[in-house]
């Protein structure tokens, strides 16, 4: 266990990652299999830029959003993957406590403006679906990049209050976190001083991430179902 003053009294300066396995014979063919399918994710996403960038007919508003959430895609598993990959082939899995805080910071800006942007996503085809002659201007350019702004800063917020939050605990052993990257629960489980702050803003924060944007979204779902059967409704 790496242990030591560090700036916020804690006495562990390192973590250890378990990873997935450890089970040796296991970490090559976990290697291959989870390296193939970074790759082929990157590979992917750039694709859909590299689409999106080159034919004027998708830049659209549908597009300018896949295209944002593609680049989200690309850095949240990239906050985690190279490293997972890295202790698969190396027998030292410790991550220094300011490389786990930042792992945690930017995993949970990229993950909260993803969950942000699918919100955005889904108002931007209830829009299109149920008010397609004022869709243009509903969704307009300056709505756009207010929108992910938006998104970003939302995200942005909640990242760093969950990390200010988290750098005010005390870790003083055991050192051994039985993930393959930093999150907040597996963190709690290793603190020396009281987590009731830290829980109660994760509490906040899945409310705010998952209850907020799926109550939108089924009431998009509602309203479009509504609108259609009145749509549809036989005239007598």
């Amino acid at each position: 266990m790496d242990l030591g003053a560090s700036g916020n009294d804690s006495c562990v300066t390192a973590f250890v990652l378990l990873g997935l396995t450890e089970t040796p014979a296991l970490r090559p063919i976990l290697f291959v299999i989870f390296l193939l399918a970074y790759v082929a994710t990157v590979g992917g996403n750039a694709s859909i830029l590299a689409a999106i960038f080159i034919e004027p007919k998708l830049h659209t508003p549908m597009y300018f959003f896949l295209g944002n959430l593609s680049v989200l895609d690309v850095g949240c598993i990239s906050v985690t993957v190279p490293a997972m990959l890295k202790h698969f082939l190396s027998n030292d899995r410790h991550i220094a406590y300011g490389a786990c805080l930042s792992q945690l910071f930017f995993f949970h800006l990229l993950a909260g403006t993803d969950c942000f942007l699918l919100t955005v996503m889904a108002y931007d085809r209830y829009v299109a679906i149920c008010y397609p002659v004022t869709y243009s201007t509903r969704m307009s350019w300056r709505i756009q990049k207010a929108s992910v702004c938006l998104s970003c800063v939302f995200s942005f917020s909640n990242a760093l209050t969950q990390t200010v939050a988290l750098s005010t605990l005390k870790f003083c052993g055991p050192n051994t976190i039985n993930h393959f990257y930093c999150d907040l629960p597996q963190l709690f489980q290793h603190s020396c001083s009281s987590i009731h702050l830290n829980e109660q803003l994760l509490f906040v924060a899945a409310l705010f991430y998952v209850v907020v944007p799926d109550t939108q979204t089924i009431l998009y779902i509602l309203n479009l179902i509504w609108t259609s059967r009145q749509y549809y409704q036989p005239t007598g």
